[in-house]
C-alpha cells in the first residue's frame, strides 16, 4: 500500500497548490492502487484546501484507486477537517462539534445548480456570524460565487464540482474554494484561439485572458463572467487566486502576481478571499 504524507503546513500559496497538483501524476503512475493519505506530520492546514484534495482523490477513486485517510494526529488539523465535514466525507470518525464559521465540504454534480445556490445561501449567507448585509448584497454574493460553478460546468465540462470554506472572525476574512477536474482554462483558451487562427498563450497568460471583460471561449457568453467576479471581490478588499494547468494567478487590488507550477493541476481551483 502506498502512503502519501500531507506536509507540515498546507496553505493557499504556491507551495500548497504545487503539492496538490503533484498528487495526481504521482499516484496515477503507480501500479499499487491502494493509497493512504497520511496526516501524521501535518500541523497546519487551510480548511478550504479540502476541496482541492477531495477533487483529486475522487478522480483517483473513479480511476480504480482505493483511498483511505488516517485520522490527523494534530488536534488543530483534526478539528479543522472535522468541522468542515471533510473527514466525514471520507469515513474518518470524528467527535468535533460543528461551528458556524465553516462552510462544509460538498461535492456537486453538474445538474445541481439549484442545490449549489442553496448551499451558498444556507452555508454562508444565512450564518449568524456572516457580516451584516442587505438582501441585494446577499443575492449578488450568491450569484458571483455561483458563476464559478457555472464556469466549471460550461467551460470545464466537468462532472463534479467541489467546494468548502472558512470564515475567520478575528480577521473578518472569508476563504472559499471551488474546484473541478475538467478541462483546464489554458486548454480551453488556446483551443479557442487556435480555431480563430490567433496566437496562443502561456498557461498564466491564458488565465488572465479569461478574466478580461468580453472574452469567452463560447459563442454565447454565460452568467456574469470572471471579469465581474474579480471586480466584485476587489471592491470588497479581497483577493482571488486561480490555478489551472501549470498557471497560478492571484489578483489583489491592482496587483497581479503569476506563478508557473512545475506540474499541471488537472482542472481548475478558484479561491476567493
Amino acid at each position: 500500500m502506498l502512503k502519501v504524507k500531507i506536509p507540515t503546513a498546507l496553505k493557499t500559496d504556491k507551495a500548497g497548490y504545487s503539492f496538490i497538483a503533484e498528487l495526481y501524476p504521482l499516484l496515477v503512475s503507480q501500479e499499487d492502487k491502494e493509497v493512504t493519505i497520511d496526516f501524521s506530520v501535518c500541523l497546519d492546514i487551510d480548511a478550504n484546501l479540502a476541496a482541492a484534495i477531495g477533487a483529486i482523490l475522487d478522480r483517483l477513486v473513479d480511476e480504480g484507486f482505493q483511498i483511505w485517510l488516517n485520522r490527523p494526529v494534530d488536534k488543530k488539523v483534526r478539528t479543522v477537517l472535522s468541522r468542515n465535514h471533510f473527514l466525514k466525507a471520507w469515513n474518518v470518525p470524528t467527535q468535533t462539534e460543528d461551528r458556524e464559521n465553516y462552510v462544509e465540504y460538498r461535492k456537486f454534480q453538474s445538474i445541481d445548480s439549484a442545490a449549489f445556490k442553496q448551499y451558498i445561501d444556507d452555508g454562508l449567507i444565512k450564518k449568524e456570524k456572516f457580516p451584516k448585509h442587505t438582501n441585494l448584497v446577499g443575492s449578488n454574493i450568491i450569484e458571483n460565487i455561483y458563476e464559478i460553478y457555472a464556469n466549471a460546468i460550461m467551460h470545464g465540462e466537468t462532472t463534479y464540482v467541489y467546494s468548502c470554506g472558512e470564515y475567520n472572525e478575528k480577521e473578518h476574512i472569508l476563504e472559499m474554494t471551488i474546484v473541478d477536474c475538467g478541462k483546464t482554462i489554458p486548454l480551453n483558451v488556446n483551443n479557442y484561439l487556435s480555431k480563430k487562427n490567433l496566437p496562443t498563450y502561456s498557461h498564466c497568460d491564458a488565465i488572465q485572458w479569461a478574466f478580461i471583460s468580453g472574452n469567452t471561449t463560447k459563442d454565447v457568453p454565460g452568467g456574469l463572467g470572471l471579469a465581474i467576479l474579480k471586480d466584485f471581490i476587489n471592491l470588497n478588499g479581497g483577493a482571488i487566486q486561480v490555478v489551472s494547468g501549470r498557471g497560478m494567478i492571484e489578483y489583489s487590488g491592482n496587483n497581479v502576481e503569476q506563478y508557473l507550477l512545475e506540474v499541471e493541476f488537472p482542472g481548475t481551483i478558484v479561491n476567493m478571499r
